[in-house]
């Protein structure tokens, strides 16, 4: 069984369709389509457009009245609609960011337990991601000496495992990802490689601050990098990237070699996307 919620945007409230007062009884979210970019009529590509996924769940007055239930989901759905945050409708491990824009009730009149309700939710952004998340740390750490003999999945021409601050990120996807790059300070002017391209910021990261670089967001304008202070205050570290080397590249599939000075610990999420949700939840 997959685990389907919802997480909004606001709070984090979680409403989960899979354990009463809501349960889950159909609907499309595993079906999926593509959409022609067309010239001349001939197809030059294919693109996702703002999508519509339908959603059917059985509410039913468990450790709640209906009501409550009722208007427990709306609220937390209405709440990201008003600010346009999108929340994360959840598929097991994969999720697709959006709103909870519709619902539709029936047998309303006739059942005061229960209730079965049509919900839409809507994405602009209509990919089912997956986070993979890898941890690079500074030299001389603890974790960088647990870290300093890795066993490599498969042959490579040499011993990479052996030679400090040269490690790898084994990128799952069947494609390029998009990712969430996080520098922990003190640094000046960190550099990092994967698969030989350059991603680097000309600042300085004092000690407790950090630089997040994030390109999970489809809009190239909606990308951001920001210094975070030891205060919570946040930076706008836009214009201290390396203009000569994309610093938005996506990660490609496969194993890539990562090398970098070791004197910063560094994160890496990567975001792998699907058209559909991964029919394997392992």
């Amino acid at each position: 069984m997959y685990d389907i919620y919802y997480v909004g945007a606001q709070n984090s409230e979680r409403i989960d369709f899979c354990q009463w007062p809501y349960m889950v009884t159909g609907g499309d979210l595993f079906d999926g389509g593509f959409d022609a970019i067309e010239d001349d009529d001939r197809i030059q590509g294919w693109e996702r457009k703002i999508t519509s996924k339908k959603l059917n769940v059985e509410i039913r007055a468990v450790g709640m009245t209906l009501d409550k239930a009722v208007d427990q989901l709306e609220n937390i759905a209405e709440k990201d609609v008003v600010n346009i945050t999108p929340g994360r409708l959840y598929v097991g491990p994969s999720y697709m960011k959006g709103w909870i824009v519709g619902t539709t009730k029936d047998r309303w009149v006739q059942d005061i337990d229960s209730i079965s309700n049509e919900l839409t939710f809507k994405s602009d952004y209509p990919y089912w991601i997956t986070e993979e998340e890898f941890r690079f740390h500074k030299q001389g750490s603890e974790s960088s000496e647990i870290l300093e003999w890795l066993e490599f999945p498969y042959d490579v021409p040499y011993e990479f495992s052996k030679v400090r601050n040269l490690q790898y990120i084994n990128n799952s996807n069947y494609t390029a990802s998009g990712f969430k790059m996080i520098i922990y300070g003190p640094c000046i002017n960190p550099l990092i490689r994967i698969a030989g391209h350059i991603y680097e910021l000309r600042t300085t990261l004092y000690d407790g601050e950090y630089a997040v670089i994030d390109s999970s967001t489809r809009y190239a304008k909606d990308r951001k990098i920001v210094k975070v202070k030891t205060d919570g205050t946040e930076e706008n570290l836009f214009n201290s990237k390396n203009n000569e080397s994309s610093i938005w590249e996506k990660i490609p599939a496969g194993l890539s070699i990562v090398s970098w000075n070791g004197a910063f610990g560094f994160d890496i999420i990567l975001f792998n996307e699907r058209g559909t949700p991964r029919w394997t939840l392992h």
